[in-house]
């Protein structure tokens, strides 16, 4: 399961390849993990970025953990589940990113973050499911959930899911509304292959407050401990 994603290209990048307005609100983030705010394109702002929590609003957070049942939608669970369904009729996003980082488990206790990235280095969107509902003061809170994929073979000695990458052209189709439920997930299935380049990077990606250009950096093998290992 991705444990967090990137979307550090400059504002610049993002408008030529998304086609829309970046505004001053967009900051390049090399850690994009669960709670925080987020681009993503909506089909009812198409023409920019509207910035959502991921998984929920941080101020609803107990204990520094939150279900994954609240960041992931995995493909072949969306239509069984009323919710997930509703929110795929209507509420569809593209989150924009990057990459994406994943960790490969070398043993029960032990783990090693690697970074994968388009081999052209081009951002991507993935498909995302959003919503909106009134915090106590009554402010309306927008969220938005990741759909995942089973793992195509540049990613599943890492992880059994990836991203549900979606090609350039599918992104419009992706948003546009008159699409039903049944169509529409036909368009998520596991990108191409030979696609992705990977690389370790260092455990600090662990830690959701750390957010810099080393994350990008390729590093040696080393466990969430940071102790390097001869097995990642």
């Amino acid at each position: 399961m991705p444990s967090s994603y990137s979307i550090a290209s400059s504002a610049k990048v993002i408008e030529e390849y998304f086609n829309v307005e970046v505004t001053g609100q967009y900051a390049q983030k090399y850690n994009a993990s669960p709670t925080k705010l987020l681009p993503v394109i909506t089909a009812e702002s198409p023409d920019g970025l509207s910035f959502f929590y991921w998984g929920i609003n941080p101020a609803f957070v107990k204990k520094n953990s939150i279900s994954e049942k609240l960041i992931f939608a995995p493909v072949d669970q969306i239509l069984n589940k009323a919710s997930l369904r509703k929110n795929l009729k209507s509420q569809r996003c593209v989150i924009i990113a990057d990459g994406f980082y994943a960790w490969k488990h070398i043993s029960k206790k032990e783990k090693v973050p690697y970074r994968f990235h388009l081999v052209d280095n081009s951002p991507f969107g993935i498909a995302g499911l959003w919503d909106e509902f009134e915090d106590e003061n009554g402010v309306s809170i927008h969220t938005f959930m990741m759909i995942t994929t089973k793992a195509n073979s540049d990613v599943e000695d890492i992880s059994n899911e990836m991203p549900a990458i979606l090609n350039s052209d599918l992104m419009t189709d992706w948003l546009n509304e008159s699409n039903t439920e049944e169509s529409i997930i036909n368009f998520i299935t596991p990108y191409r292959e030979k696609a992705l380049d990977r690389y370790s990077i260092t455990p600090k990606i662990n830690n959701p407050e750390f957010d810099g250009p080393e994350l990008f950096k390729k590093a040696p093998p080393a466990n969430q401990f940071g102790s390097f290992t001869l097995f990642g």
